[in-house]
């Protein structure tokens, strides 16, 4: 008896010990949900003082931001419509065939450091233009022309030539973030000048610079060769294939009219019929291989194709983001921002070290 009360009273003590534990554990994440929603609170009410401080800030000192503004925005309204040559700008499109828009940019990057170098004697040189038509130049840029169905094309296109294990290494998402310019099919060279009638005068040495590359030219005639050399492969099958399916034709005719059994004549039209269907497949195969050879006999006739030239007259340049009054405007008020928050920044430090 005594025995069963003791274990009674050992299983009472167990349980009680328990309920303090679990109890214990609810305290303590109880605690710890407290402290982080504490902590997200006094976050929340720094970020709100900083923003507070931040408007106080500018509403105290808004006069002179705003008359700093003014200032500057007037200064290079002056300089933009009164000092500045109007400056105008042309884009040309092209298409760089056999790998070549490695070369078009390699070309634009040097016309663009004779440019920033001041190296007008060079520049003339390079682009055909007298010296003084080469100091208008101010700007000149290749760029790819891009968009969701041009990326997706240029990525197939780049995949067909890789095995399936390279392809596991390159995704789309990769591929479109790294994607290598000759990749692209189209690019866009862009020129800025002062002379507004200078542009189709660079198109044609700008063209010819990568044309007249050995490699470039030995490659377009081998491989266009080539392509004329499968065009005339193809023609000669599809006309041997069209003979055949002549034949044929000619065969199912002269057995169809043969006075025999029905059972012989089903047999022998079956088995022209699918000898027909066979060779009108190959022949449809190639009919769709010769015209893909002669869009490529059109497209790749040359080393670069242009498919819209420059203006005759340049487009005078006015985006908001070059004009001077726009960023007369926002360097004064930033200016202005800068210096009077350094200035208080100064007295705070001070008023600090004077503390310490």
């Amino acid at each position: 008896m005594d025995q069963i009360e003791e274990n009674n009273s050992n299983k009472q003590l167990s349980n009680r010990e328990e309920d303090v534990d679990i109890s214990q554990l609810f305290l303590i994440i109880g605690k710890g949900i407290t402290q982080l929603v504490n902590a997200v609170f006094q976050v929340i009410n720094t970020v709100f003082n900083w923003i507070l401080t931040f408007l106080l800030f500018i509403r105290l000192n808004l006069k002179k931001m705003l008359l700093a503004a003014i200032i500057g925005g007037s200064l290079g309204a002056i300089y933009q419509y009164g000092l500045k040559d109007p400056q105008y700008e042309s884009s040309m499109t092209v298409e760089p065939n056999y790998g070549s828009s490695v070369q078009l940019y390699k070309n634009i990057e040097y016309y663009l450091n004779l440019i920033k170098q001041d190296d007008f004697e060079r520049l003339a040189s390079s682009l055909g233009i007298t010296e003084q038509e080469a100091e208008t130049i101010s700007w000149i840029e290749a760029e790819p022309y891009s968009n969701e169905n041009e990326v997706i094309l240029a990525y197939k296109n780049f995949i067909s030539e890789l095995d399936s294990n390279s392809v596991r290494l390159i995704n789309f998402k990769t591929f479109s973030k790294e994607q290598p310019i000759e990749s692209f099919k189209y690019h866009i060279v862009t020129v800025t000048a002062k002379d507004k009638f200078i542009f189709q005068k660079l198109e044609k040495s700008i063209i010819n610079s990568v044309i007249n590359n050995d490699y470039y030219r030995n490659l377009k005639s081998t491989s266009y060769a080539n392509l004329l050399r499968k065009k005339v492969a193809l023609e000669n099958s599809m006309n041997e294939l069209d003979s055949l399916r002549n034949l044929y034709k000619q065969v199912l005719l002269a057995e169809s009219s043969k006075e025999s059994s029905g059972t012989n004549i089903f047999m022998s039209e079956t088995g022209n019929s699918s000898k027909e269907v066979d060779v009108f497949d190959k022949y449809m195969v190639m009919n769709e291989e010769l015209i893909e050879v002669n869009v490529k006999l059109t497209s790749e006739k040359e080393v670069v194709n242009i498919m819209s030239g420059f203006d005759v007259v340049g487009m005078k340049v006015n985006y908001w983001y070059r004009n001077f009054a726009v960023i007369g405007l926002i360097g004064g008020f930033s200016l202005m921002f800068l210096l009077i928050g350094f200035r208080k920044l100064d007295k705070e430090l001070m008023t600090y070290k004077e503390s310490m």
